[in-house]
């Protein structure tokens, strides 16, 4: 994989990037990037951020993976929480909430997740 190659490629097909240094940043759409780094000619490290405003972390600048983390602590808390408050209120039925959230989770998680194996292929396959 080469940086000018690649380069090339994303300017063809119209992608929105920025180039720093040896790494090249793949601007894509709901607050995603690509990074990719070609400091190292034998090994292209390929990674992927959430940053500013996305549906997953909010404005909290972080990887897929660690979103998905993130989300999972997010989900036990709220568990925790909504066990307790209908232990307490009876008549409050939180559970639409909880699976709302958990929905919403699930959905964007695959979206952005697809989206970035994507865009890898796409890249891996173009630089072959």
């Amino acid at each position: 994989m080469e940086i000018d190659k690649t380069e090339q490629l994303l300017n063809k097909f119209d992608y929105k990037f920025e180039k720093k240094n040896n790494q090249i940043i793949v601007k894509l759409d709901l607050a995603q990037r690509i990074i990719i780094d070609f400091s190292n000619p034998e090994k292209i490290k390929i990674t992927d951020r959430l940053v500013g405003w996305n549906f997953l972390t909010g404005l909290i600048e972080m990887s897929i993976k660690n979103a998905t983390i993130y989300n999972f602590i997010g989900a036990l808390v709220l568990t925790i929480m909504f066990v307790y408050l209908d232990l307490e209120y009876d008549g409050i039925n939180l559970i639409f909430f909880f699976l709302t959230f958990i929905l919403w989770v699930i959905l964007w998680t695959t979206f952005y997740l697809i989206k970035a194996e994507n865009i890898k292929r796409t890249l891996m396959s173009w630089n072959q």
